[in-house]
């Protein structure tokens, strides 16, 4: 079976069945539904080779994170599969963490990339990472702390104002101790989220605020471990935030494993919301972050600027929400906070 026996079936031209597989948008939905028709009973797979050598392109988008231990990394790279395969693109999945150096995916191997700015320790390393980019490019991180020039389209949450709800809400609770997991600073999330630390406590001068870094890699084993220092250092605080999910599941083993009751005695809120978050015990109270849709959107936004070869400079920003559940006291509205 090749393309110009789907031609002869579907009743169209050889050209329409191939635009119809390489670029779907320049073909109604009602014509490529007839012919994906077709492809589907048939069984036909197109050749990516001659694919690539007719079009220019790979019809390929590599996707790099920091991480692919953090449920949260995980959800972002499906949510943005789910839009490349609706467009008939594949998916090339980086880990920071696995990649030797500066190594980084061959820009004549994809079209485009999705890139998750974060494991680098400062914006002259991001630039630089940046100019080697030969191929269109979303970010999903905040392109401004990354002192970026020109054109940039990036899609990211409003992580700052997570943290400071999170903690408004422990302090609304009466507690005046705090202890706080939090990503290293040579980390764009770790310095955003710890300078959202810092100005709360600089505004709420009556409380005390502990601070222990987790880098990535074995977070679970590290929160552990960052969790039983917190609690050795002087009075016992009396509520944690963790910059992540996975780093308050080993504070709530450290914590248990210590007798200390969450929430009675320690309350705790983590942030991201993984699905494991609601069957935790207790279950975790986080700040909740729309993990697929960002990936869903820097897909989407990657996918136009492939289509239209135009540069954007466009930065989507989502809210993130308290999800109260019980790892803390009162389940109260957190739209009030």
């Amino acid at each position: 079976m090749n393309i110009k026996e789907i031609a002869k079936l579907t009743g169209v031209s050889v050209a329409t069945v191939s635009r119809s597989i390489n670029q779907p948008e320049k073909v109604s939905p009602e014509t490529r539904e007839r012919i994906l028709k077709v492809i589907r009973q048939l069984d036909y797979v197109p050749n990516p080779s001659a694919q690539s050598l007719s079009t220019g392109q790979t019809r390929t988008v590599a996707c790099v994170v920091p991480t692919l231990r953090n449920e949260f990394f995980n959800q972002l790279v499906e949510g943005c599969q789910k839009v490349l395969l609706q467009a008939n693109y594949k998916l090339l999945i980086y880990s920071q963490s696995s990649m030797p150096g500066q190594e980084r995916p061959d820009n004549r191997s994809v079209d485009g990339m999705v890139i998750y700015v974060s494991d680098f320790s400062g914006s002259e390393e991001v630039r630089e990472y940046l100019q080697n980019v030969k191929v269109p490019y979303v970010l999903i991180g905040n392109p401004e702390q990354m002192g970026l020039d020109g054109p940039v389209t990036s899609v990211y949450m409003e992580d700052y104002e997570g943290v400071q709800m999170a903690l408004r809400y422990l302090y609304a609770e009466g507690n005046r101790i705090f202890g706080v997991l939090a990503a290293t600073e040579d980390t764009f999330i770790g310095r955003r989220r710890a300078q959202a630390v810092r100005d709360f406590f600089e505004e709420y001068p009556d409380c005390l605020c502990r601070m222990q870094f987790v880098s990535y890699g074995d977070q679970l084993r590290q929160s552990v471990e960052c969790t039983r220092r917190l609690l050795e250092q002087g009075e016992r605080p009396t509520a944690m935030i963790t910059f992540n999910d996975m780093m308050a599941v080993g504070a709530l083993r450290c914590l248990h494993s210590g007798g200390i009751r969450v929430p009675e005695e320690m309350e705790l809120i983590g942030f991201d919301d993984i699905p494991l978050a609601s069957y935790f015990t207790p279950a975790l109270s986080t700040v909740a972050v729309p993990n697929r849709r960002l990936g869903e959107k820097a897909a989407e936004l990657l996918l136009r600027r492939l289509s239209t070869g135009h540069e954007m400079a466009q930065c989507v920003l989502y809210p993130v929400e308290l999800r109260l559940r019980e790892s803390t006291k009162n389940l109260v509205n957190s739209g009030d906070l």
